[in-house]
């Protein structure tokens, strides 16, 4: 009776063992979508986003009897950057403790990209207040952290921002920004991922 258990208890380890080694296999190496010197620039340039749409978020002549923090977040629906930036842990490796994640580099610049042209063009479509610097920052990020598997779609304005009443055009102006720093605050942790190149090795 006790050389059965003990028959299979080794089987289940070597079952195990076998199971673990399967599952600790190396990602495939993905081809660089950008050099490691742009990956660089674009989180430098992404960051510096962050800080700029923040402040034109507490800017008191854009907001001034408004409480835009009361506002809620409105954000680019076209787009899917935090599911398609987010790098996912693959549960198998548990066994070994190591992270084995895979991460799509090209299909999270389409969509940072996607983000960029939409926020670029309805920061330069709202003529109530100069927006051009926090526009042209945008366009600059856009212009260096190029995908190379993107066709642009033309990206459109937020409408709301350019017609109907001025006071309500600045309510949707807070909402919108409040989006897009979140969305900047997503696309410079995923720059800064693809940057350290962790996803390639």
């Amino acid at each position: 009776m006790l050389p059965n258990f003990y028959l299979y208890l080794a089987s289940c380890v070597l079952l195990l063992a076998l199971s673990c080694q399967v599952s600790m296999g190396t990602p495939m190496r993905m081809p660089r979508s950008l050099d490691s010197g742009k990956c660089s620039q674009c989180a430098d340039l992404s960051r510096e986003l962050v800080k700029n749409v923040k402040k034109l978020l507490d800017n008191e002549n854009l907001f001034g009897g408004l409480n835009c923090s009361e506002q809620r977040v409105e954000v680019n629906s076209k787009t899917q950057t935090v599911l398609a930036c987010e790098p996912n842990t693959d549960m198998n490796t548990r066994c070994s403790g190591q992270r084995n994640t895979t991460f799509s580099e090209s299909e999270c610049l389409r969509n940072i990209r996607a983000d960029l042209e939409h926020y670029a063009a309805s920061l330069q479509a709202y003529k109530q207040a100069d927006l051009s610097s926090t526009a042209q920052d945008t366009q600059n990020l856009l212009n260096i952290c190029p995908s190379t598997q993107w066709v642009s779609s033309s990206q459109v304005a937020d409408p709301k921002l350019t017609s109907g009443d001025p006071v309500d055009q600045r309510v949707h102006l807070c909402k919108v920004l409040k989006g897009f720093h979140l969305r900047v605050i997503t696309i410079s942790r995923a720059m800064g991922y693809i940057s350290a190149g962790d996803h390639r090795k």
